[in-house]
């Protein structure tokens, strides 16, 4: 099958597949352990921006009603996020990469999500052949961070793609948000702070009007390296800055209460 074709996943049997870690795999825990999740060890692995993201879109949003979508969602960490941690249902998944499409679906059936999660492998650039057009409510987005030409390509597929922009660009993302919202919905996206101008450059290009905006340091006092950015389909414009997120406390490698408070 194409990856360029919709391939919704219909759930089979639990027995049928295997929930336990094999060799390779990791079991790790998150949210105080309401999301269980299986990993390989080498290869992608979710990092703390996910769950940044999960929580943000739901907290800033102020919606958990209507269907959500998550754009490029590897081993399903934000949907299953939304659904065990903070009470949202009807999400959907779209990963491209068919070993992290079967990861995703082994992880929503160990979390028991199957009435709140649905997976579809595909091409986020071809969001027009898989869904109706402004069939969502919510739209997130965790995408590659660096262009082609940022640092060294890793070896690894599953990282490269996660990494740099090959299979898609920000360009890509924001232009499948925008078919995929209804009129006011809401698209939330973490990205690198150092691309802050790029991304609300791209974001008014596609008639998503950016409403809240949250910078994410590692420590108080330093340079923010990343932002959280909830912007609204055909908005008014009126951008909210909130206080810093900060992930450390002081300069100890223990998280900050409030990070603390999302990964448990």
């Amino acid at each position: 099958m194409s990856l360029l074709s919709p391939e919704a996943l219909e759930w089979p049997q639990r027995r049928s597949l295997e929930l336990r870690p094999g060799p390779g795999e990791t079991l790790d825990s998150v949210c105080g352990g309401d999301v269980r999740v299986l990993q390989r060890r080498r290869g992608y692995r979710f990092t703390l921006d996910p769950i940044l993201l999960a929580h943000f879109a739901v907290y800033e949003g102020g919606v958990l009603r209507g269907r959500w979508m998550d754009l490029g969602t590897g081993c399903g960490i934000i949907p299953l996020i939304l659904a065990r941690r903070l009470g949202c249902d009807s999400i959907t998944g779209l990963e491209l990469q068919p070993r992290l499409f079967s990861l995703a679906a082994r992880n929503v059936h160990l979390n028991c999500c199957e009435r709140a999660v649905s997976l579809v492998r595909g091409d986020l650039r071809c969001v027009d052949r898989l869904f109706p057009k402004a069939s969502f409510s919510q739209v997130l987005c965790n995408p590659p961070y660096r262009t082609r030409e940022q640092g060294r390509l890793s070896t690894d597929l599953e990282k490269a793609l996660a990494r740099h922009e090959i299979a898609c660009e920000l360009q890509d993302v924001a232009r499948s948000a925008a078919y995929l919202l209804r009129c006011r919905g809401i698209f939330c996206v973490v990205y690198p702070a150092s691309r802050l101008s790029e991304l609300m450059a791209v974001l008014a290009a596609e008639k998503l009007e950016p409403r809240i905006a949250r910078m994410v340091h590692s420590r108080a006092g330093r340079p923010a390296k990343l932002v959280l950015m909830h912007a609204v389909k055909g908005a008014p414009t009126g951008l909210t800055v909130l206080p810093p997120l900060v992930i450390h406390a002081d300069d100890e490698q223990a998280f900050s209460r409030e990070v603390s408070a999302m990964v448990g």
